[in-house]
C-alpha cells in the first residue's frame, strides 16, 4: 500500500481521483503547534519551542499512524509554501518513518503526476524560517499582549505584524482627522465648432497657472471670459500604448475581488482555496487554478504556450503579441510558486459556469481574463490635446479614442468618450457657455481590505499567506470595523496602538517589521542562521519589557475618564473604564465599592420593548433587551430582580414539536434552536410550520431572495406561488 497525506479532505478527494492504488489521508491543517496556556520557549535553551499535538487532532494523527505503519511509501503533499513544510516536518517526526516530500502546485492530473515524478526531501531551511516566525509571533504576542490586559482588557492583543498594520491605519485616520478641506473654483468653457459642442477647462491665466479660492474673484474672471473671442492655439495627436497587467498574485487577486465584487481578503482566499483543491467537473474532480500564495508575476512555458494558442484562436493573429509578454518582478519576490492562473485554460468561465457557485465563479472569471489578458497585444488610443485661447485665458480640451481594442476585448474596453470636433490651429470656435463650479479639497481616502493589502506588500510587511489572516484579525479583535470593505479604526484600535506607539515604537515600525521579514527570508535561502536573528530580536525587546511592565498601573489609571455621575452606593464619582464587552461605568472607589454599570444605561432602558406579560417572580412588567445571544425577556426591575427567560417563535419544532428559541450568533447572525436539549434541532432561516406543497415537508424557512421567500429545505424549491 502506498499513502499519501494532505492538509484537507477537498483536496484529498480530488488527489484520489488521480492516484490508484493510493490511500489519501487528511490532516486537517496543523498537527502540531505551541501550547496555548504558556509560552512554550525555553528561551535560555536556544529559542527551543516545546510544541504539542493539538487536542482535536490527536484522533487524525492516530489514523496516519495507523496507515502509515501498513504502507511501504509514504508521500507527503501539503500545501507548496513554508506552512505546508513545517506541517509536513511534524508529521514525519511522528511517524517516524522515512517519507518523500512532493509538491503540487496544481491539482490536476498534470500538476499530480509532475508533483509524484519529483519526490523531494522536506525542506530544513523552510522549516526553520516557519518555526523562526512562529517563535517569533509568539514572543511578540505572549509577551506584549498582556501589558495589553493590564492596560485596557483582557482579550487584546498585540502582533509583530497585526500591530504594524494597525499603526498604519491609525496614522491615515489621524491624516483624516487633521485634514482641514479648502474650497476653490473650476472654471468650465463651454465651445462650438461646425455645430459641434465641446468643453474645456481654464488651464492658465496670463501664461500661468492658478489657483481661485475666492468666489468674487471667480465671477470676476468668469464676467471676463464671456467678453472674449477664441481661437485654436494648438491641436496634438499622440498614439498610446495601454500594456496588459501582469496576471494576478495574491495581493492583485485580494485588491480586485475587494474593488469588483467586494469580497473581504479573507473571502477571496476562501474561495481560491476551494478553486485550488478541486471543484466536480463531468471529467471528474480538477482544480482549476494553480496555487494561490504567490509573489511571482511569471508564468509557466506550458501555460504560456496554451494562452497563446487560445488567443489565436478565440480572437485573431492580431491579438497575439510577437514574444510572450514578460513583466518584471519585485526585489523581494521569492518566486517559488508562479502567478495564479486557470490550470487549464480551455476551460473558460462560460465552460464551467454551472458546476461553480455564484461566487466561486466570479473569482474564477477574474482569474481566467487576467491571465489570458496578460498574453494579448496591447491596446491602442488615439490622444487628443486642444488648446483655446484669447487674450489672458487659456482652456484646455482633450479626449481619446480607442483605435484597437487589444487586451481590452477580453476585461472590457471603458465607455466611450465624447470626441472632440475636427480641429485646427488658427481657427476660430465659439464661446457658448462659462460657468463655474465650487469644489473641495479631499482627505487622503481610508483604507480598504484590498489597498492595505496592496500597502503591505509595497512596504514588505507580511507575505502571501498573512495578509488575510492579519485583516481577519484586527477586525476580530475590534480594533477595525469592515463597512463595505472600507476599514475604520475604532476607539479601542486608537487606543491599543497609542499604547503600543509610546512604549514599543521601533518594534512596530514598519521598516523593522519589513527587516525581519526580509531576515526570515534568508533563513529560508540559507543566508542567516535562526539563533541569531531570534537573539538579535530579544535582547532589546528583553530589555524594553522590564523597562516597561513596571508602568502598566499607571498607563490603566489614564485610559479612566472621569463623569461627572455620582455612584449611587457611596456617593463617589463613577469613572469610564474598559471591560471585555466595551466601555462601562465603574466606581471610583474600587475595590473598596464595587459598583459598576453600563455606560449607555439610559440609552439601554429606551432600547427595551415592554411586553404584556408579568414577571412570575416579582410581579413588575417583562421587558424585551438585547443580549450578548441576541433579544431576551427580562424583569423591568433588574437589577433588583434577576428573573430571563427565552424569546420563543410561534412555530414548533418540526422534528419533536417543542418551542424554537431565538439566538444570536457571534457574528451577529438570527438563528432558531429547539429548546428540547435531546432535540437541539438549528434553523439558520426562522421555520414556519407550513407543510411543502411540491413534496410534502412539514416546515418551510423563511428565506428572502429575488425568487421569493419561503423556501422548502428539502425539495430545494421557492414554493410562494404554489402556497396562495
Amino acid at each position: 500500500m502506498k499513502l499519501i497525506i494532505v492538509e484537507s479532505p477537498t483536496k484529498s478527494k480530488t488527489i484520489a481521483n488521480y492516484l490508484k492504488g493510493f490511500v489519501v489521508k487528511a490532516s486537517m491543517g496543523h498537527i502540531k503547534d505551541l501550547p496555548k496556556s504558556k509560552l512554550g520557549i525555553d528561551i535560555n535553551d536556544g529559542f527551543k519551542p516545546h510544541y504539542i499535538i493539538l487536542k482535536n487532532k490527536k484522533k487524525i494523527l492516530n489514523e496516519i499512524k495507523e496507515a502509515s505503519e501498513k504502507a511501504k511509501e509514504i508521500y507527503i503533499a501539503t500545501d507548496p509554501d513554508r506552512e505546508g513544510e513545517a506541517i509536513a516536518y511534524h508529521i514525519k517526526e511522528e511517524i517516524k518513518k522515512d517519507v518523500k516530500r512532493v509538491l503540487f502546485y496544481e491539482i490536476t492530473k498534470d500538476g499530480i503526476k509532475e508533483g509524484m515524478s519529483n519526490p523531494l526531501d522536506i525542506d530544513i531551511k523552510k522549516v526553520e524560517s516557519q518555526k523562526t516566525r512562529r517563535i517569533l509571533d509568539r514572543l511578540v504576542g505572549y509577551l506584549v499582549s498582556p501589558l495589553l490586559w493590564k492596560a485596557i482588557r483582557k482579550g487584546l492583543s498585540a502582533g509583530r505584524v497585526q500591530s504594524a498594520v494597525l499603526r498604519i491605519l491609525c496614522e491615515r485616520e489621524v491624516e483624516i482627522e487633521k485634514f482641514i478641506p479648502q474650497k476653490y473654483y473650476v472654471i468650465t468653457g463651454e465651445f462650438k465648432k461646425d455645430g459641434k459642442i465641446f468643453k474645456g477647462k481654464l488651464l492658465e491665466i496670463d501664461g500661468k497657472k492658478f489657483e481661485l479660492k475666492d468666489k468674487d474673484e471667480t465671477e470676476k474672471i468668469v464676467d471676463e471670459i464671456k467678453k472674449e473671442k477664441y481661437s485654436v492655439l494648438s491641436v496634438m495627436k499622440k498614439i498610446k500604448k495601454q500594456e496588459a497587467s501582469p496576471p494576478l498574485i495574491t495581493s492583485s487577486l485580494e485588491k480586485e475581488a475587494a474593488t469588483r465584487f467586494k469580497f473581504s481578503t479573507k473571502k477571496t482566499m476562501m474561495i481560491a482555496q476551494q478553486l485550488y483543491e478541486g471543484v466536480d467537473l463531468p471529467e471528474g474532480r480538477t482544480g482549476l487554478i494553480t496555487y494561490m500564495r504567490t509573489d511571482s508575476v511569471r508564468l509557466a512555458d506550458k501555460a504560456v504556450k496554451e494562452i497563446r494558442d487560445l488567443i489565436v484562436k478565440k480572437f485573431g493573429d492580431k491579438y497575439l503579441p510577437e514574444k510572450p509578454n514578460i513583466f518584471k518582478e519585485k526585489k523581494t519576490t521569492q518566486g517559488a510558486h508562479e502567478a495564479i492562473r486557470p490550470t487549464y485554460i480551455e476551460y473558460t468561465p462560460e465552460r464551467v459556469k454551472k458546476y461553480l457557485t455564484q461566487d466561486q465563479w466570479k473569482l474564477y472569471s477574474l482569474i481566467w481574463e487576467k491571465a489570458v489578458a496578460s498574453q494579448m497585444t496591447p491596446a491602442l488610443w488615439e490622444n487628443t490635446t486642444a488648446k483655446i485661447k484669447s487674450g489672458r485665458f487659456l482652456f484646455e480640451s482633450s479626449s481619446r479614442k480607442l483605435l484597437f481594442d487589444g487586451f481590452l476585448k477580453i476585461t472590457g474596453a471603458p465607455k466611450e468618450e465624447e470626441q472632440l470636433p475636427e480641429l485646427k490651429e488658427g481657427e476660430n470656435v465659439e464661446l457658448i457657455d462659462v460657468s463655474y463650479e465650487e469644489k473641495e479639497t479631499q482627505p487622503p481616502p481610508r483604507y480598504t481590505e484590498g489597498t492595505i493589502v496592496k500597502k503591505m506588500e509595497d512596504l514588505g510587511i507580511g507575505r502571501p499567506s498573512t495578509y488575510a489572516p492579519t485583516i481577519s484579525l484586527l477586525i476580530e479583535r475590534g480594533y477595525v470595523k469592515s463597512v463595505k470593505g472600507v476599514l475604520y479604526v475604532q476607539e479601542l484600535g486608537k487606543i491599543v496602538n497609542s499604547i503600543l506607539l509610546e512604549h514599543f515604537k521601533d518594534l512596530f515600525d514598519v521598516k523593522f517589521t519589513s527587516v525581519m521579514e526580509e531576515e526570515l527570508d534568508e533563513i529560508e535561502e540559507g543566508k542567516k542562521e535562526s539563533l541569531n536573528v531570534l537573539k538579535e530580536f530579544y535582547e532589546p525587546f528583553e530589555r524594553r519589557l522590564k523597562e516597561v511592565e513596571p508602568k502598566m498601573i499607571d498607563i490603566k489609571k489614564k485610559q479612566e475618564q472621569e463623569t461627572d455621575i455620582k455612584c449611587e452606593l457611596c456617593g463617589k464619582p463613577m469613572v469610564i473604564k474598559w471591560g471585555r464587552y466595551g466601555k462601562f461605568l465603574a466606581c471610583s472607589g474600587w475595590p473598596e465599592c464595587k459598583n459598576t454599570k453600563p455606560l449607555f444605561e439610559d440609552k439601554e432602558k429606551r432600547k427595551e420593548k415592554k411586553i404584556d406579560k408579568k414577571c412570575p417572580k416579582c410581579g413588575s412588567e417583562l421587558v424585551i433587551k438585547n443580549g450578548k445571544f441576541g433579544r431576551f425577556i427580562a424583569c423591568s426591575k433588574y437589577p433588583e430582580c434577576d428573573y430571563t427567560e427565552s424569546i420563543t417563535i410561534d412555530t414548533k419544532c418540526p422534528k419533536c414539536g417543542s418551542d424554537i428559541l431565538e439566538r444570536k450568533s457571534k457574528k451577529g447572525k438570527i438563528y432558531y434552536i429547539c429548546s428540547n436539549k435531546d432535540c437541539s434541532e438549528i434553523f439558520w432561516y426562522k421555520p414556519l410550520n407550513i407543510t411543502c406543497p411540491v413534496c410534502g415537508n412539514n416546515y418551510i424557512l423563511l428565506k428572502k431572495s429575488s425568487k421569493g421567500e419561503k423556501y422548502c429545505p428539502k425539495c430545494k424549491m421557492y414554493v410562494d406561488d404554489k402556497l396562495k
